[in-house]
């Protein structure tokens, strides 16, 4: 299925530099952040017991997915990375089908935002054996579910996050 709040994820995701970059770690460590705060959130409100990186729209509703054909164009451009950053572009388009098939959805903030825009600003990440998760040279522990939801939530905003980049 294909809707106008996916296609234009989608074409936010064919933008991106995949390659990456390393001037904006700050701000793409705080929205890897940002991204497992509010996945917890969605992992209480469907009870999934899955944590941080699952397919929320399925656990609402099976029906809500993207075409296959959108996420193979999609992983054709990026290329080779770890299953998982795949898996998080399908994930994030599966809710953007299902914000515009369920309008009553509840009022939780969109969980793969702080992702997408992880991902605008300066490429992917990496999951290490230890169950670290990697954004350019950075660490961030996993932790558990309890600890993300303890965290402040980000402002998103360019300018918020260009601060952070610059201190």
């Amino acid at each position: 299925m294909t809707t106008a709040s996916a296609l234009a994820l989608a074409e936010r995701l064919e933008r991106v530099d995949w390659v990456g970059s390393f001037d904006r770690t700050r701000s793409r460590v705080a929205l890897m952040r940002e991204f497992m705060r509010r996945s917890a959130l969605w992992a209480q409100e469907t009870r999934c017991g899955e944590w941080p990186f699952f397919d929320i729209a399925g656990h609402v509703d099976p029906v809500a997915r993207i075409d296959a054909d959108i996420v193979r164009v999609l992983a054709d451009k990026i290329g080779l990375q770890q299953p998982v950053v795949i898996e998080t572009i399908e994930w994030a388009l599966n809710f953007a089908v299902l914000s515009d098939i369920h309008a009553d959805l509840t009022d939780l903030s969109s969980p793969f935002e702080p992702l997408v825009q992880m991902y605008e600003r300066g490429g992917t990440f990496n999951l290490d054996a230890a169950g670290h998760i990697e954004v350019d040279t950075a660490v961030i522990p996993k932790g558990n579910i309890e600890q993300a939801l303890e965290r402040v939530p980000l402002e998103l905003d360019e300018e918020s996050l260009n601060a952070l980049d610059e201190s």
